[in-house]
C-alpha cells in the first residue's frame, strides 16, 4: 500500500512550473544500496549489510508491484565484507529474465582474510534465488581499505548478452600517478569493465591481449582513468554511457564513456589538476567530464538517463543523485542526437530531506524511483511524479474529487465532485503517459456538487488505463479511470 505523502515539491523545470509528489513505498529498509525492476514489476533491493564481524544482514529484498514486501530473494551466504563502503552494493536483472529468470549481484566476499570481488547468477524460482554461480571473481591481493570498492553493474541496451560494472581504484595513493591504480591496463581498479553474462571475457574489448586477466593487460578493461565510478547508466535512445564519478576535494564530475579511454584520474580532477580549482588539466590523453561540481563535494551517486511522457520535461536528460544532501540534480544535454553536450545543470529536488541518495531509476509508470541508504538503518525508497498522477485527496484544494462509478466501465462513466468555493476550474483527460487526450471542462464554477460524464465511444477511447485531473487555484488532484471492451 502507498504511504501517506510527504510533501509538495514545487521546481522549475524548462519554462514551465512542476508540481512533484513524493512518497516513500517501500519503508524499513537497513542500509539500501541498489535496486532493479523485473518486467513483471517486482522490486529487488540490495541491503549491504554490517560487520558483525562478517555480515549477517548482506541480502536482497523483493516486494511485489504495489510495494508489498515479498520476501528475502536471496542471503549471500558464503560471508560478505560489509565494512564502510563494502558489502552487497549491486543488482541487475537480466534483459531475458522473462525466459531465464536470471538476476546478477555485485558483492565483496571475505573468506578466511580473502578478499574478492564477485558477481554471482541467481534464478528466481517464486521469489526466491537459487543456483548461485559465480561469474566473475578477482582475489584482491591486499584487504581493500574499504573506500572505492565498486559501483554497480547494467546492462546496455544494445548488448544484452553483456554485462558492464565498475570497480573504484581502491583509494589507492591519491596525489602520486605512479602508486594509483586508475591509469594501470594491469588492474581492473578504478575502471568501467565489461564482460560477457557467463563470465567469459569478450575479445572485442579495447585492452583484450591474451584473455588471461592476471597477464599483460587486464582484458575487462572499458574505460580507465577513473576515481570512484558510484553508478552508470546507458541512453535507452542512442545507447550513450554515462558515469557518475566521485572527486577528492575539489570537483565531482559526469563522464560520457568511450571505449578504451582515458578520463583524466590522478593527473586531473575535474577540469583541472587534481584537487587544484585554478590550474587546467593539462594531459591531452583524458576525456573531460560532461558537467562537474565543485566544493562542497556532495558524493554524486545514482545517475538515470530520462526519456518518457509522463515528465515531458526532463525527456533526455541525465538526473543525477547527491548521496551528502540527498539532491537530485537535472542535467540537459545537447546536440542531440547524440547528447554529449551539457546545456544546463541544476537543482531539480530533495525527495528524503536527508542524506543519503544511492541509486536512482525510472518505472515503468514513467515516475522516478530514488532509493535512500548507503549507510541509513531506516531507509526508503520514494516514488517522484508529477502531481497530476496523485490519486490521494488533495485537503488543501477547493474542491473533492470522487471515484467515478461505474470503474471499471466499456462505455461512459459518471465523474462525482464537489467545489467549496468560487474558482478557475479545469478538469482534463490524460492517457497512462501523461499525454493529454481532451479537457472535459473549463472555466469559471460556482460552489455545488456536480457530475461530469465521460464517454468513452464519443472520445474514441480505447481499453486502458487513464486519469481524470482536476485543477483549480494552483491545487490538482485525479483519479484512475479504467476502460474494458
Amino acid at each position: 500500500m502507498l504511504k501517506k505523502i510527504l510533501f509538495l515539491l514545487l521546481v522549475s523545470i524548462g519554462c514551465n512550473a512542476q508540481t512533484f509528489w513524493t512518497t516513500p513505498v517501500i519503508t524499513s529498509l537497513d542500509r539500501p544500496v541498489a535496486f532493479d525492476f523485473a518486467p513483471d514489476g517486482r522490486i529487488f533491493i540490495t541491503q549491504k549489510g554490517i560487520n558483525t564481524p562478517i555480515s549477517i544482514t548482506a541480502q536482497v529484498k523483493v516486494y511485489d508491484s504495489n510495494y508489498n514486501y515479498l520476501g528475502i530473494f536471496y542471503y549471500v551466504s558464503d560471508s560478505t565484507d560489509s565494512d564502510f563502503e563494502r558489502g552487497l552494493i549491486g543488482i541487475a536483472i537480466d534483459p531475458d529474465f522473462t525466459n531465464n529468470h536470471y538476476i546478477y549481484c555485485y558483492y565483496v566476499h571475505l573468506y578466511n582474510g580473502d578478499e574478492r570481488l564477485r558477481i554471482v547468477r541467481l534464478t528466481e524460482i517464486n521469489n526466491v534465488g537459487i543456483n548461485p554461480a559465480i561469474i566473475f571473481d578477482y582475489d584482491v591481493a591486499e584487504n581493500i581499505p574499504g573506500t572505492h570498492v565498486g559501483g554497480n553493474l547494467h546492462f546496455r541496451p544494445s548488448e544484452p548478452d553483456k554485462i558492464y560494472f565498475t570497480i573504484g581504484d581502491l583509494g589507492s595513493n591519491q596525489t602520486d600517478t605512479a602508486l594509483n591504480y586508475a591509469r594501470k591496463l594491469t588492474t581492473p581498479f578504478g575502471k568501467t569493465l565489461r564482460i560477457n553474462k557467463d563470465g567469459t571475457i569478450p575479445t572485442d574489448n579495447p585492452f583484450y591481449d591474451d584473455g588471461n586477466i592476471l597477464t599483460g593487460n587486464c582484458d575487462l578493461i572499458w574505460s580507465y582513468g577513473h576515481r570512484n565510478a558510484f553508478d552508470f547508466c546507458f541512453s535507452p535512445v542512442n545507447d550513450s554511457f554515462y558515469v557518475s564519478e566521485n572527486g577528492l576535494s575539489a570537483w565531482d564530475e559526469v563522464n560520457m564513456i568511450h571505449a578504451g579511454k582515458n578520463y583524466g584520474w590522478n593527473e586531473c580532477e575535474g577540469n583541472f589538476k587534481n584537487s587544484s580549482t585554478t590550474v587546467p588539466c593539462d594531459d591531452t590523453s583524458a576525456i573531460p567530464p560532461i558537467t562537474t561540481w565543485g566544493n562542497p563535494l556532495g558524493g554524486v551517486t545514482g545517475i538515470l538517463f530520462y526519456t518518457g511522457s509522463v515528465i515531458p520535461g526532463l525527456d533526455n536528460h541525465l538526473l543525477v543523485a547527491n548521496s551528502d544532501d540527498g539532491a537530485i540534480f537535472d542535467i540537459a544535454l545537447g546536440n542531440a542526437p547524440f547528447y554529449d553536450t551539457v546545456l544546463s545543470n541544476t537543482f531539480l529536488t530533495d525527495p528524503t530531506t536527508v542524506a543519503g541518495l544511492t541509486t536512482i531509476k525510472q518505472g515503468a509508470d514513467g515516475c522516478i524511483y530514488a532509493l535512500n541508504g548507503g549507510y541509513l538503518i531506516n531507509a526508503s525508497l520514494y516514488r517522484i511524479c508529477p502531481s497530476w498522477m496523485n490519486v490521494e485527496v488533495n485537503k488543501n484544494a477547493p474542491f473533492i474529487l470522487q471515484q467515478n462509478f461505474p470503474n471499471p466501465f466499456n462505455s461512459s462513466t459518471a465523474i462525482h465532485y464537489f467545489l467549496k468555493e468560487k474558482s478557475a476550474l479545469q478538469i482534463i483527460l490524460l492517457d497512462a503517459n501523461g499525454k493529454q487526450i481532451t479537457t472535459l471542462k473549463e472555466g469559471v464554477s460556482y460552489p455545488g456538487e456536480y457530475e461530469l460524464t465521460i464517454d468513452a465511444l464519443a472520445l474514441n477511447l480505447a481499453a486502458g488505463n487513464y486519469y481524470c485531473v482536476m485543477q483549480a487555484d494552483g491545487e490538482s488532484q485525479s483519479i484512475l479511470i479504467s476502460i474494458v471492451k
